[in-house]
């Protein structure tokens, strides 16, 4: 690039210092220092102002468009938690006994106190 190129982009560099540019000027600096033409030191400043610019500048507003389907989608991921974490403490809570030669299987609490009731109630001795 010839030198007078390089004192147009000076110029530029130090109009966009003093916020006397234009978005499409702003866009031609970039891709400017972007390029490997401009890996002249005099350049360093403006490159790094500019990138630091770039990556602090605002985030963009929220876009309200696909909010419900985020919505949904949270909803939906919600229930399968709640149903896996039910489904996940039922399976943990039955049990298997064998009683008499057969296998039961019930809930967890159901047969203890089947137990306990089979335990503690006095056995008729007229059933003997």
């Amino acid at each position: 690039m010839k030198q007078h190129d390089l004192s147009y982009w000076e110029d530029l560099a130090e109009r966009y210092y003093l916020a006397e540019t234009s978005e499409r000027e702003e866009a031609q600096l970039h891709k400017f220092l972007c390029s490997s033409q401009a890996q002249d030191p005099r350049f360093d400043e403006i490159r790094a102002t500019m990138s630091f610019l770039h990556v602090c500048r605002p985030k963009k507003e929220i876009s309200y468009v696909n909010l419900p389907f985020k919505a949904i989608t949270i909803a939906a991921c919600l229930c399968l938690a709640a149903f896996l974490g039910w489904y996940q403490y039922h399976q943990y809570n039955i049990s298997s006994v064998r009683v008499a030669g057969e296998e039961i299987e019930a809930d967890a609490s159901m047969l203890m106190q089947k137990q306990m009731a089979e335990m503690f109630n006095p056995i008729d001795q007229s059933e003997r």
